[in-house]
This record gives structure tokens, C-alpha cells and sequence, in this order.
């Protein structure tokens, strides 16, 4: 839970981070204000004097309309194959290419004269050349710098996602961008065109090629389609359907005889299974009970006459005896009619076999007749299949050769007139007013340049600069907090009244209460820190306090002066031992205040400080004193002071108003606390103006 709680703390005190930083940010700005007002009127100044100072330039536009098919291109009517928003844009990216091309710019520069033009020369600012360079002639240079001079100053857009172009030239003289841009314009309908015109001559000599090959293949098929029919026999499907009068045409087809024998098959069958009825009837019947011999009238004559004999017998041999010559005649008779019914009979039998056989004849020779056309059909139906497929083919090459014909005819007809695809849309006026330099854009553009300029000297200012103003620098620049504010004296002791804050401030230091030992030093020389240790030591005597002031500044000791005296002996001969604290120590004439002055200034002040002698004075002094205050020397160049604050129980540094701009006052704060001094606060000197502000609501 208390991972829980604390992210939520954290992220609960992340707005009250970031108005803080946000106020720390305006803060800086506020305090360098003067850097980013002064930055941004010099940009400002900079952008009129560049508007003041550039030469106009002015600015033509034409514009074009590229189109997916050409207007008049052959086989435009055709059905096409629907764009897609890729080919769109690789159409649109080709065309930009082709403007920006060396061919088009020297067409352009070739159309306006350009080369050997000193209008154009003195229009685009550039001095013409006037001789050539290395292996290239004056001329050549010439061209060369015309051309990049075209390209470099032709500016070419698409305007959303349309199919218009616009080009567009700069330059210093208004007619010239205007002529360059619209020549631009037409160099590129001229190329588009001439590429049209190019590729349909190529597309008419290919297309004339496959038709002369297609011609040669319609004439190689139909002559083969003649040689087979006529080896053949057989007459092509196109002579039959031409209604030719006196094309030959068959009496009957063989699948119509086939036909007809199949009738004709089918009814000799017929007549064979009847004859051979009855011819099997007639074999094993009797003669006189077939049904052909008894209707047959002869037969039936001949069976009258043969009953009537046997009657006119039958008769007689009731009167006569068999040997008598009319019974021998009857019965002569008799036999002759059944000899001539028999013989007549058998007639009829074998003729009855002799239709059976006729029609077994008949069927078999029909069949063969079928056999032998079902052959000839085959063989038809084999001819008639290839002369289809060469029909066919025939056909084929026809239509393909119709087809490249008409094409040929239709490229032909278009080739002198069609459309391109680029079409003309706006000329380029001459334009009224430059479009360089813009006064709002320029202006603009300076404003903000010096805006962010003078931010980022700001923030430059901010974290390399150690010039303290306020409290708030101090304590950004070395984390000290400040226990006041002195305003400009110059070389005059300061007033009691300004050190009283400083020095009830002191009181509570510590959590003893003021500290024993006090050590004031600064970073540089000349920061004021002597007058300010002087003016806070009769600060701390008035609110009753016993104070030594110790002038352990043997290198430059001003305190007797500040305070009027004129010492025999100072610190410099107790710490070498011929004299005591008690003989050192002067009365300034202050209540509570006493003095340590230095008399004789010593050859090395850093190693008599590093001596023993320093505790000895130090632990004296604080048994006699509630505190003893230490004017040492400055920080930067010297080791005293690090000597001295490692001795004191803390040290208070003075730092002069808007000074030590280059890191030394983070140095020396730096090597006090490597020392193992402890810093309390820093006391801000020589304050000016209202760099010093205190704002309650805010603050507090």
C-alpha cells in the first residue's frame, strides 16, 4: 500500500511541480528581460533591414492540366483500363520530373534566346560570364549557368490532389518570370506532344508490320484451304454459301442415299422374312394345300377339270369294265389333268423358292451398297471436319487482319491532329508586385527568430552565469539561501539600520543560537565584504551581543581604518607568539565590540594560518565573546580562506549584485564546502535598482 500511496502523492504534487517550474521559467525571463527585448528589437531591426536592402524579386505563375488518355489519341474510344490513385500519381511525378529536366530548360533557354541574353543575366542578379573555363568555351559556360540559373529558380507544385501544375519563376524582372514561366509551359505541351506523335509513328510502322504478317497468313490459309478442297473433291463452306449459279452441286448426298438403302434395307428385310415364310410353308406343306396353289386360276382350272375326269370315271365304271376304251381313256385322261396339276404345282413351289432367294439377293446386295456408303460418308466426314478447321483458321486471320487494317486506318486518320496530354490551363501574367521579400513574413519571422534568439541567450545567461540579483539567483545558482540585501554605498560604512534584519537573522542560525564563530569572506576581491562584516558587527554589538571582530585579511586588512585606529600589534604577532589575545584586542569605542586588528602584514599569511596558533586564538576569543566574526580574504586564488572556514562554525558568504559571470562563484562556494566550511547564507551587496524584489502573495 505505501508504493500505492506514494505514486499517488506523486502524481497528486505533479501540477503544483509544474506551476512552480512554469513560475521559476517566467522568473528567469523576467529577470533577463532586457537580453530578449534588446534580442529581438535587433532581429526586428535586422528584418527591415533586410526588406530595406533586398532586391525584389517577382513571381509568375503558369499553370496545365495533365490528362489520363489524350484527347484525340488513337484508340482512345477503345475501352481503357480505369486508373487507379497510383498510376495517377506516378503520371503526376513524371511530368514534375520532365520540368525539372535539363532537355526542357534547354528548350526553354533556346526558345527566349536566353544564352547571349544580358537582360536575363542582369534579370536573375548574375553577372554573365565573360570567358569560358577549362575545356568549356565562353559560349558553353554561358549555357550552363543559364540553365542552372533556370532550374534553380523554377519552383513547380501540385495543389492537393488535383491534376493541375503549376510553374512558377522567379526573378528580379517582372516580364522576364513571366515569359520563362509561360515558355516553360508550352516547352512541356510541346514535348508531350512530340512524344505523341513520336510513339504513334512507331505504333503505326508495328501495326503495319503485324498486318502485312496477318495479310500473308490469310493468304497462306486460304490457299491451303483451296489445295485440300480441290484434292478432295470438295467445295469450301464460303463457294456454297456465295449462292454461285455455277458452282457444281451434287444430285444427292451420300447421307441421302445412306438413307434411302437404310429404307430400302429395312423393306427387302421385309420381303426376304415373307418369301422365306413361304418358301418354309411351301417346303413342308402339301402342293395342293398351298394357299398360292390353290388361288392360282390356272391351277384351279386344272384342279375342275382333274374332278370332273375322276367323276366321268367314277361314272363310267358303273357301265363299263376298266378294260373298256373309254374307261382307259378316262383314266388316260384323268392322269394327264393330275400329271399337268402336279407339274404346275411344283411350279408354283419352286417359285415360291425362287422369290425367297431373290429377296436374300436383294437384302445382301443392299447391305453391301450400305457398307460401302457408310465408308464414303466417313471419308466425307473426315474432309468435311478439316476443311472446317481450315475454314476456321481462314477466319481467324481475316478477322485479325480486319481488325489491324481498321486500327492502322484509324491511327493514320488521327495522326495529324490528335490532342496531347497536357493541356493548357492559366498563362503567366506579368505580376504587379513583388513576392520577395514579404514585409509580414519577413517581420514575422524576424519576431519570432529574435523571440526564440533571445530565449535561448537567456537560458544560456541562466546556467552559465553566476551573477546573483536576487534571492532567488542565489539560491538557484548555489543553493544558499540569503539573509539580506545591502543597497550601493561605495567605500562608506553601511548603515546600522540595514544590517539589524541580518543580524537577528544570525540569532537563529543555528540551533545553539548565534554561531560562536562566524567567518565572512566572497568570492572576489572588491564584493564589500570587510564593510559588511564591520557594519554587521555593530549590528550584533546593538542588539547587546559581546562581538571580536578578527581582521584575519593579512593581506589587505582594512578594519583598523573602518573603525579609526592605529594598532601597534594585531593577529599576525599573537599567532606567532609575541603577544597575547588580551594585549591584540582593541576597543572600538563600540558597546560589545571589540577588534582584532592586524598590524604587521606577514610574507605568507596562508601558512601562519595553518598553523596550531588559529584554534588557539579561536577557542580563547569564544570565552570571552558570545561571538567571534572573521574577516577573511577572498576565495578565488588564495587558500586563507578555506584555512579559515574550516576553523569557524560558520561562514557567510558575500556576493556583489550582478557580478561573477563566468562560474567563479560557484568555485568558491565550492571549495569552501570541500574545505568543511558550513555555509549559513550569503549577505547580496552593492544592490541596485529594484533587482531585489519581495513579493508577498507570492512568496509567502
Amino acid at each position: 500500500m505505501i508504493p500505492e500511496e506514494d505514486a499517488m502523492l506523486a502524481q497528486e504534487g505533479r501540477p503544483a511541480r509544474m506551476v512552480a517550474a512554469a513560475w521559476r521559467g517566467w522568473a528567469i525571463v523576467r529577470r533577463h528581460r532586457v537580453i530578449l527585448f534588446l534580442t529581438m528589437a535587433l532581429c526586428v531591426l535586422a528584418g527591415l533591414l533586410f526588406i530595406l536592402m533586398a532586391t525584389p524579386d517577382y513571381r509568375a505563375t503558369a499553370s496545365v492540366e495533365v490528362e489520363d488518355v489524350p484527347a484525340g489519341a488513337a484508340g482512345a474510344g477503345a475501352t481503357q483500363r480505369p486508373s487507379t490513385p497510383g498510376d495517377t500519381e506516378s503520371l503526376m511525378q513524371t511530368q514534375l520530373e520532365v520540368l525539372r529536366s535539363r532537355a526542357l530548360a534547354e528548350d526553354v533557354a533556346r526558345e527566349l534566346a536566353l544564352v547571349g541574353s544580358r537582360t536575363f543575366f542582369d534579370g536573375m542578379g548574375h553577372k554573365r560570364p565573360e570567358q569560358g573555363a577549362g575545356s568549356l568555351s565562353q559560349r558553353q559556360v554561358e549555357q550552363e549557368t543559364a540553365l542552372k540559373l533556370l532550374q534553380d529558380n523554377l519552383d513547380i507544385d501540385l495543389p492537393g490532389k488535383s491534376r493541375v501544375i503549376l510553374i512558377s519563376f522567379t526573378s528580379a524582372n517582372p516580364v522576364l518570370s513571366a515569359r520563362v514561366a509561360n515558355s516553360y509551359a508550352d516547352s512541356l505541351i510541346r514535348a508531350d506532344l512530340k512524344r505523341g506523335f513520336e510513339s504513334g509513328v512507331q505504333a503505326r510502322r508495328f501495326l503495319l508490320g503485324e498486318l502485312d504478317g496477318a495479310r500473308q497468313d490469310l493468304e497462306r490459309a486460304e490457299r491451303d484451304m483451296a489445295v485440300y478442297a480441290a484434292r478432295v473433291g470438295g467445295v469450301p463452306a464460303d463457294a456454297k454459301d456465295d449462292g454461285d449459279a455455277a458452282a457444281p452441286t451434287p444430285q444427292g448426298s451420300v447421307a441421302t442415299r445412306l438413307a434411302q438403302l437404310n429404307a430400302f434395307r429395312a423393306q427387302a428385310a421385309a420381303e426376304r422374312i415373307a418369301a422365306q415364310k413361304k418358301w418354309e410353308s411351301a417346303r413342308l406343306s402339301s402342293v395342293d394345300t398351298l394357299p398360292e396353289v390353290l388361288n392360282n386360276g390356272a391351277m384351279q382350272q386344272l384342279m375342275t377339270q382333274r374332278a370332273e375326269a375322276r367323276a366321268e370315271l367314277v361314272r363310267q365304271r358303273q357301265f363299263r369294265k376298266d378294260d373298256h376304251p373309254e374307261m382307259r381313256e378316262a383314266r388316260a385322261r384323268l392322269a394327264a389333268l393330275e400329271d399337268q396339276a402336279n407339274a404346275m404345282a411344283n411350279t408354283i413351289r419352286a417359285s415360291l423358292k425362287e422369290q425367297y432367294d431373290v429377296a436374300i439377293h436383294g437384302e445382301k446386295q443392299i447391305a453391301s451398297e450400305i457398307k460401302d456408303l457408310e465408308r464414303q460418308a466417313q471419308v466425307e466426314r473426315g474432309r468435311d471436319v478439316q476443311i472446317g478447321i481450315m475454314e476456321r483458321q481462314v477466319d481467324t486471320f481475316r478477322l485479325l487482319h480486319d481488325s489491324l487494317l481498321q486500327r492502322y486506318r484509324d491511327m493514320a486518320s488521327q495522326a495529324g491532329f490528335q490532342a496531347g496530354r497536357i493541356q493548357p490551363l492559366d498563362r503567366a501574367a506579368v505580376p504587379a508586385r513583388p513576392s520577395s521579400p514579404h514585409v509580414g513574413s519577413t517581420m514575422l519571422l524576424a519576431s519570432l527568430g529574435g523571440l526564440f534568439l533571445g530565449l535561448l541567450l537567456v537560458g544560456l545567461r541562466h546556467i552559465f552565469d553566476d551573477a546573483v540579483t536576487s534571492a532567488e539567483t542565489l539560491g538557484e545558482r548555489v543553493g544558499l539561501p540569503m539573509l539580506g540585501a545591502v543597497p550601493v554605498t561605495g567605500d562608506r560604512a553601511q548603515p546600522q539600520e540595514i544590517f539589524s534584519p541580518i543580524a537577528s537573522s544570525l540569532l537563529l542560525a543555528s540551533v545553539e543560537g548565534l554561531p560562536r564563530s562566524i567567518l565572512v569572506t566572497s568570492a572576489q576581491e572588491g564584493e564589500g565584504k570587510s564593510l559588511t562584516l564591520n557594519a554587521l558587527a555593530r549590528a550584533l554589538a546593538a542588539l547587546g551581543k559581546k562581538v571580536l571582530l578578527v581582521d584575519a585579511d593579512m593581506r589587505r586588512p582594512v578594519q583598523h581604518r573602518l573603525f579609526g585606529l592605529v594598532p601597534a600589534i594585531g593577529i599576525s604577532e599573537v599567532m606567532t607568539g609575541q603577544a597575547r589575545v588580551e594585549d591584540a584586542v582593541i576597543e572600538t569605542g563600540v558597546t560589545g565590540l571589540s577588534v582584532l586588528p592586524c598590524a604587521a602584514v606577514p610574507p605568507n599569511p596562508g601558512e601562519l594560518l595553518a598553523t596550531p596558533a588559529l584554534d588557539g586564538l579561536i577557542d580563547h576569543a569564544r570565552e570571552r565573546f558570545d561571538t567571534v566574526l572573521i574577516d577573511a580574504p577572498p576565495i578565488l586564488g588564495l587558500a586563507d580562506a578555506p584555512l579559515l572556514a574550516a576553523k569557524a562554525q560558520a561562514t557567510v558568504l558575500v556576493v556583489e549584485w550582478g557580478r561573477n559571470h563566468h562560474g567563479g562563484l560557484r568555485v568558491a562556494v565550492e571549495r569552501l564546502r570541500r574545505a568543511g566550511g558550513t555555509i549559513i547564507g550569503g549577505i547580496l551587496t552593492k544592490q541596485q535598482g529594484r533587482a531585489h524584489d519581495y513579493d508577498y502573495h507570492r512568496d509567502g
